[in-house]
């Protein structure tokens, strides 16, 4: 495939009478797949077409690459924390280029929806909007870009992240099949998958998320569930509307049979990560009187870091903790 030359402002600031001006625009790009080519197979999937479409085979086909600071992970919906590059302005995405396919909604028929986007029952905080929809009914991408993951996460149950060409990135979770795989370019419309049920209530939904930069924000900021439509084509995104980003990102668990493979697998390694956590906890306690913070909703392991001003590494090892561990309002963590 020939390479693709990054054309248009996919990223434009907002400007302001002394806004620095943050231009991003040649970190991502306008699509990678104009030269691939399309054939539509029937699977055994309950009578779902599967989109097939071409495999990246480089680097610079992967959207928005540089701006993530090469981070393209298929193994995790989000493993590390990276730097918002807002500069203290806002930005305006614009969702769809002219030359790029339309939004699709993820899902067709009548819908409607089940959770909304922030604080849920118990202070839980729920990262994206629950889309009521018929198990078996096929999952469409929203727009153009390329599959990052697609597994089996947690309490994500089956699961698809996908990756846009302005930065953003899109998770469908509950599924009941996965009909992609990462790496696979994709056009909007194009279906990644058959609805399912939720791993926790049993409810038949989607689950739908928007992010960026690792962070999730509120879906409704550009669609309009009502309507099954984009509300405008841009979308203004302040770091202020990712401040709300709570659990669903780092904590998941992996599967515990998944989890025991990999400890049968690899033993030695196992082994030494162990010894060097303990270790790790050992010295941190020999340094002084030990502080604790008491979790409140919304917080999270990365996010007590910043506020006490200590590495995530270090504030995992006080606590003999892993990145993917959960944490629950009211327990306690040790930060000094």
């Amino acid at each position: 495939m020939k390479r693709i030359l990054v054309t248009g402002a996919l990223w434009v600031p907002l400007v302001f009478a002394q806004a620095q001006v943050v231009d991003i625009s040649m970190q991502s790009q306008n699509k990678a797949w104009q030269d691939t080519t399309m054939v539509s197979v029937v699977h055994d999937y309950d009578d779902i077409i599967l989109t097939e479409r071409e495999m990246i085979q480089e680097t610079y086909q992967i959207p928005a690459y540089s701006l993530y600071d090469q981070y393209w992970d298929t193994e995790n919906i989000c493993s590390r924390h990276l730097a918002l590059p807002f500069a203290g302005n806002p930005l305006r995405i614009i969702l769809v280029q002219s030359n790029n396919n339309p939004f699709f909604f993820p899902c067709g028929g009548a819908t409607s929806v089940n959770a909304l986007y922030g604080a849920g029952k118990n202070n839980e905080f729920h990262p994206g909007v629950d889309i009521a929809v018929k198990s078996g009914s096929p999952i469409k991408c929203c727009f153009d870009g390329v599959v990052r993951m697609a597994k089996i996460y947690g309490d994500y149950g089956r699961v698809v992240v996908v990756r846009h060409y302005n930065g953003l990135e899109t998770v469908y979770a509950n599924l009941s099949k996965i009909m992609v795989k990462p790496g696979q370019i994709l056009q909007s419309g194009d279906i990644i998958g058959a609805s399912g049920k939720s791993s926790k209530t049993g409810t038949e939904q989607l689950h739908f998320e928007s992010r960026f930069m690792n962070e999730c924000f509120n879906p409704a900021m550009f669609i309009d569930f009502d309507y099954m439509e984009i509300k405008e084509n841009t979308l203004v995104l302040s770091e202020s509307d990712m401040m709300l980003q709570q659990r669903g990102n780092v904590e998941v668990k992996q599967e515990p049979e998944k989890k025991i493979k990999e400890e049968e697998a690899k033993p030695a390694e196992s082994a030494s990560m162990e010894k060097v956590k303990e270790e790790g906890v050992k010295k941190t306690q020999e340094s002084g009187p030990a502080e604790y913070y008491t979790v409140k909703a919304g917080d999270t392991m990365y996010r007590i870091s910043v506020q006490h001003h200590i590495s995530l590494t270090k504030l995992l090892q006080m606590n003999n903790m892993q990145e993917t561990d959960k944490i629950d309002i009211g327990q306690k963590i040790r930060v000094k």
